[in-house]
């Protein structure tokens, strides 16, 4: 990426070295603990990665609606919506495809083995306990699709006190939520519900239906665990979504449907061995309609097992080493020559604390039954001179393995397809100094073997298009944010500069919508029982063909929010989305939601 040091570097230093924010979402008292970024618990800084850790406390101050909203405007990530609440939803992490982000809930890996992604817009926010986002491949640890980054999300658990929220607004949306549990460390249940409905907006422009596109959904979790004994512990989970959509074209409703169902046994014998064992699956599930009769069926099933130990072998250095078996299964109307398939794999990572020095390595072997075996890796160090400042690095490599739809969609079927391979270079510094924070990462990922879909006409169907590994991409980055507290003063900032090129033709182009920049600004400041804040998200011009002929203009949005402390158990807050009303798109053709206004009243004993 050809930065202009004369505009970028100082610009870079004013961020960092200015009492602005970074929109980390946590308190800047406790490093918050990370699980997803080694499989085991450490602080954000020992993880020797990008994270972003977003809290509960977070969730419910910023009164949003929905998962990518949360994630809206954060260090290299960019989304792109179909028209809409409830409509399908893309993450472009650190300029990676959709499909190279990887999404666990509660450690189990959720999505669609047919489009190769994941519904963040089906997965309530009112059932999020926390979010931990990790920047940069993780495929050494976790296998397929986590070029990116992975994103997981928590859902509540444990004993808690019953709360409840009710909430309304713009476009007739409304939501009710209620969650709680009971019991002590020794044996508890959390049980948690949630609906959501809006009659939408119009989700395409220009398109002869011109009506209202409706989301609705419904949502319900349990999670219970306990102990046996001393050294066994145990958690179950499931958690259910359903939901109707509808949208323009054809097909123009669907149902869809999420299922997550997991069991997790741990013996921990003593202060240096534990060892874990996961059972678990999920479902993606989506049936559409045209004119409400039926138009075609799509269900994900995966089903997935894991065997973890973690050997702590002296002081400050840890093996933490297992075992992960996945089998995917598709039911569809559409009749692929082939709708199941397995994955097998081992992994094996190293942790090295060493004073203010910090290693890392992990190595992970895949094999699959459709394109046999892959190996990645990834390598992190880390240094730290003071609290003030502390350099990392980090490589990796990592793969997408081919959907099914990739695979075998009928007519044109490639089976002979590779999974596409990535290999990522980071360096990043980061400080605290009293109330402030900062940090900064450069980094640049290699993509070969890029599934794309072109015209393949044969005499019997000259309109034919099929999949081939013929496209790569080079993608270099840079993310800048801080955060600070001036008194009962919360400010936040983040700025990500991206150069997402397709460098398979002879001339490179900007990777289909993808901005060069992007930033975010939040401010929240206290009066008594009273507290308000602001939002920003503003996202650089974007390309919506791989010709970079059809340009999406840039944007920023202004958001606004309020909350009365009734008292301690009881508090009104309300948000405006949109404050000034941009129009704007994500993709041609497609609207986004204009100004609104949302009040929800909490009842939460503290």
């Amino acid at each position: 990426m050809k930065f202009n040091r004369n505009k970028v570097l100082p610009a870079a230093i004013a961020l960092v070295l200015s009492p602005s924010v970074f929109a980390q979402a946590q308190e800047t008292e406790l490093e918050p603990v990370v699980v997803t970024a080694n499989r085991v618990a450490r602080t954000a800084d020992e993880t020797l990665s990008s994270v972003t850790v977003i809290t509960r406390k977070e969730i419910e101050q910023q009164q949003v609606q929905s998962v990518s909203d949360l994630l809206r405007g954060l260090p290299g990530v960019q989304l792109v919506n179909n028209g809409g609440p409830g409509k399908a939803t893309s993450l472009f992490l650190r300029g990676t495809s959709d499909g190279h982000t990887l999404v666990l809930i509660d450690g189990v890996k959720v999505g669609s083995a047919t489009s190769g992604s994941a519904s963040l817009q089906d997965i309530p926010v009112e059932l999020i306990e926390r979010i931990e986002l990790v920047r940069g491949p993780r495929a050494s640890l976790y296998g397929s699709e986590a070029i990116g980054g992975v994103v997981q999300i928590f859902t509540k658990k444990g004993p808690q006190p019953l709360s409840i929220s009710l909430s309304g607004g713009t476009r007739h949306t409304f939501e009710g939520a209620a969650a709680g549990g009971f019991g002590s460390p020794d044996a508890w249940l959390n049980l948690a519900t949630s609906g959501f409905t809006t009659s939408g907006i119009n989700a395409r422009n220009n398109y002869t239906e011109g009506d209202r596109d409706g989301y609705s959904r419904n949502s319900g979790s349990v999670r219970g665990g306990g102990r046996i004994g001393e050294k066994l512990s145990f958690d179950l989970q499931a958690l259910h979504t359903e939901g109707r959509n509808e949208n323009d074209g054809s097909p123009n409703s669907s149902d869809v449907q999420q299922d997550v169902y997991g069991g997790n046994l741990r013996f921990v014998p003593n202060d240096n061995y534990s060892s874990s064992v996961r059972l678990a699956q999920s479902l993606d599930a989506s049936r559409n309609f045209t004119n409400e009769k039926f138009y075609s069926r799509f269900d994900t099933r995966r089903s997935q097992a894991a065997w973890q130990n973690d050997v702590t072998l002296s002081k400050g250095h840890q093996l933490v080493a297992g075992l992960d078996y996945q089998y995917d299964e598709i039911l569809s109307s559409t009749p692929y020559e082939r709708s199941k398939r397995t994955n097998q794999a081992a992994f094996a990572q190293y942790l090295a604390d060493l004073g203010a020095f910090d290693l890392q390595f992990a190595a992970r072997h895949d094999k699959n039954e459709q394109y046999g075996h892959h190996n990645t890796g990834s390598a992190a160090a880390g240094y730290t001179f003071s609290p003030a400042l502390r350099l990392r690095a980090s490589y990796g490599t990592a793969f997408k393995a081919p959907t099914f739809n990739d695979l075998y969609w009928p007519g044109a079927e490639s089976p002979d397809l590779q999974p596409e391979k990535s290999r990522s270079s980071e360096i990043g510094a980061s400080g605290k100094r009293g109330d402030f924070n900062w940090q900064i990462s450069a980094f640049r990922t290699d993509v070969k073997n890029l599934i794309a879909w072109a015209p393949a006409p044969t005499p019997a169907d000259p309109y034919r298009w099929a999949p081939d590994n013929v496209s790569a991409a080079r993608i270099k980055g840079l993310e800048l944010g801080a955060n600070q507290r001036f008194g009962d003063t919360k400010l936040a900032a983040s700025v990500t500069f991206l150069d997402p090129k397709d460098v398979s033709g002879s001339n490179s182009k900007l990777l289909v919508r993808r901005a060069r920049q992007s930033a975010r600004f939040d401010i929240d400041q206290p009066f008594g029982a009273w507290s308000f804040g602001t939002s920003l998200n503003a996202v650089g011009k974007r390309y919506n063909d791989a010709a970079n002929t059809v340009k999406l203009g840039g944007y920023a949005t202004l958001d606004l929010r309020a909350e009365y402390s009734i008292d301690k158990e009881w508090r009104v807050q309300t948000r405006i989305e949109n404050a000034l009303d941009k129009r704007y798109e994500t993709i041609d053709g497609y609207n986004q939601p204009g100004i609104g206004a949302f009040v929800t009243v909490r009842y939460q004993p503290k």
